[in-house]
């Protein structure tokens, strides 16, 4: 299921010297959205180990407010993978239109770093949909 993860709007210190955000902060503002979608199905940390299928679709400008939608897609037997969707509202045409998506790759981790089943730390509450999703 496709949740609201992150909502901001992007400021002139956000940009580049092209009047567009930085692509690192964009990414930046994706990673953290994602590691809330993985909060809240499990109860251990868990550490972003790769990123793919990143995409930056279209610019986005000063003013133009941000929403993140993330979406779990599949869990392994120590990771989970989450989609993560970028949408503008442009402050200038008010449409809005998505700009970057990407496939972030989290593994869950202990207090020690060392890598644990993701069956393990599954929250109780998470949704049934995630926990379809078990191997």
């Amino acid at each position: 299921m496709k949740t609201i993860a992150l909502r901001g709007r992007a400021y002139p210190t956000d940009l580049n010297h092209s009047g567009t955000v930085f692509g690192g902060w964009i990414m930046a503002k994706m990673d953290k959205a994602a590691s809330i979608a993985v909060e809240d199905i499990i109860i251990s940390p868990a550490v972003t180990v790769s990123v793919s299928d990143l995409h930056f679709l279209k610019p986005i400008r000063n003013g133009d407010i941000v929403t993140i939608y993330t979406q779990i897609i599949d869990i392994g037997r120590t990771s989970i993978k989450v989609d993560v969707s970028v949408q503008v509202k442009c402050k200038v045409s008010r449409q809005e239109y998505e700009v970057t998506n990407a496939v972030f790759t989290f593994v869950s981790v202990n207090e020690n770093g060392k890598s644990v089943p993701v069956k393990d730390v599954i929250r109780d509450d998470a949704d049934k949909y995630v926990k379809d999703l078990l191997d």
